[in-house]
C-alpha cells in the first residue's frame, strides 16, 4: 500500500522490505535519505531498524496502527515522525518532506 501511495505522489525512488532482518542486512550496505518503517514486520517487532536509523542519524517516519505507544517496545521509535494507519499517499509523501526538510517546506526548494 506504502509503495502505490508514494507512486501515486509520483514518488520514484524507494525501496521495500517486509523484514526487519532484510532492512538491516539493506541498511548496511545503503543510505537512504529516509525511511517509513512499521514498527511490526513479518519476522516481528524492527528493534534493531530503528536503533541503526537513529545511529545512522537518518530520518525517519514510525507509520503504525498500534494505539500502544512504540517507544514503549523500542525507545528508538520515538525519534521518528509519527503518522498513523491508515494515510493517504499526500499524507505519506507529506511525512516524508517533514521528515527530510523539517516543518520548512522551503528548505526542499533552496530557498
Amino acid at each position: 500500500m506504502i509503495s502505490d501511495g508514494l507512486e501515486g505522489c509520483g514518488q520514484r525512488s524507494f525501496v521495500t522490505l517486509s523484514t526487519g532482518s532484510g532492512a538491516v542486512s539493506w541498511l548496511k550496505e545503503n543510505s537512504p535519505s529516509a525511511a517509513i518503517v512499521d514498527p511490526r514486520l513479518s519476522d516481528g517487532v524492527c528493534t534493531a531498524v530503528a536503533q541503526h536509523l537513529v545511529n545512522c542519524d537518518i530520518p525517519f517516519i514510525l507509520y503504525s496502527g498500534e494505539t500502544e505507544s512504540a517507544s514503549e517496545l523500542e525507545p528508538a521509535f520515538a525519534e521518528g515522525h509519527l503518522l498513523m494507519k491508515p494515510a493517504s499517499p499526500e499524507q505519506l509523501v507529506g511525512a516524508v518532506e517533514t521528515a527530510l526538510y523539517g516543518s520548512d517546506r522551503r528548505r526542499k526548494s533552496g530557498t
